[in-house]
């Protein structure tokens, strides 16, 4: 049960090439008898009020869990910003939580603790042992800074934060955030 009157929206993000697992889908691997974005899917499905899934690629069978899929703009992987930007526009809160598809031990109270920090601010990134996460929460007034990242072809994800001058949530379980780079993280 969520404290804060606030609703939030979660982008999940399932657009890229694969290079690491030979090419596959990170998002419909299996782990653990499911695939890696159900398993984020069902740790955000109740701290959110509305799930899209930014994805190129198996459309249909991101389609066939039940929420919005949206498409990069481009046609060619330009990574995360690109895929934030596309997505950004379609969701119905001010509050966004970006996850990605391959982070699948998220915490459960992870909104709990991000929306503590947001007052004033228009990010909060979850920090382990002083590293920023590909986790944070942000207000979707920042769409056309991301915009202009994008057009700009200034793609880096971790620099666009940090232009943010973003509040950070130091989290202590480092596992909780295990990004599955490749298949033998798996």
């Amino acid at each position: 049960m969520r404290s804060s009157q606030l609703q939030f929206s979660c982008i999940i993000l399932a657009g890229g090439e694969g290079n690491r697992v030979a090419g596959l889908d990170k998002g419909l691997i299996n782990y653990h008898g499911t695939t890696l974005i159900n398993h984020v899917i069902d740790v955000v499905k109740p701290q959110v009020d509305e799930i899209i899934i930014s994805a190129n690629r198996n459309i249909e069978t991101y389609e066939a869990y039940g929420y919005k899929v949206v498409s990069d703009t481009a046609n060619d992987y330009q990574g995360p910003l690109a895929g934030i930007a596309a997505a950004l526009p379609f969701c119905q809160n001010d509050w966004v939580l970006i996850a990605p598809c391959d982070m699948p031990l998220l915490p459960s109270d992870i909104i709990e603790k991000l929306s503590q920090h947001i007052t004033g601010k228009t990010l909060c990134i979850a920090e382990v042992g002083n590293r920023f996460q590909l986790v944070f929460l942000v207000n979707k007034s920042v769409l056309p800074s991301i915009l202009q990242s994008v057009q700009d072809g200034q793609l880096r994800l971790m620099q666009w934060v940090e232009s943010q001058n973003p509040v950070t949530h130091a989290f202590s379980e480092s596992d909780n955030f295990k990004n599955f780079n490749d298949t033998n993280d798996l």
